[in-house]
C-alpha cells in the first residue's frame, strides 16, 4: 500500500514540475534548451536560498503552483543556472 502511494506522489510532483516549467515558458530563457530533464526554476533577481528558507520547503515548483505562479521566476537549464551563479554565462557573452 505504501509503495503505491509513493508511486502516485512521485508522478503527481513530476506533473506539477512539468506544468510549472510550461507556465514559465517551457525552455531556458538563455540558450533555449527545451528538454525538461535539463531545466530548473530560477529566481530572476537571485536570493533563492533565502526564499526557500522563508517558505520552508525544498519543493519550489509545488509552492509556485499553490501561490498561482507569481512573477519573479524563470526557466533556466542547469548549465545556464550555474553559469548565472558564477556570473559568467557564455551565452550572454556571445550575444
Amino acid at each position: 500500500m505504501v509503495f503505491r502511494n509513493r508511486r502516485y506522489y512521485k508522478g503527481y510532483y513530476k506533473q506539477i514540475r512539468l506544468d510549472t516549467l510550461k507556465v514559465y515558458g517551457g525552455k531556458c530563457v538563455c540558450c533555449g534548451e527545451k528538454e525538461p530533464t535539463f531545466l530548473c526554476i530560477d529566481h530572476i533577481n537571485g536570493g533563492g536560498l533565502k526564499h526557500r528558507r522563508e517558505i520552508r520547503t525544498n519543493n519550489l515548483t509545488y509552492w509556485l503552483k499553490i501561490n498561482n505562479y507569481p512573477k519573479g521566476f524563470q526557466v533556466l537549464c542547469y548549465n545556464c543556472n550555474n553559469a548565472k551563479i558564477s556570473g559568467n554565462c557564455p551565452h550572454k557573452l556571445t550575444k
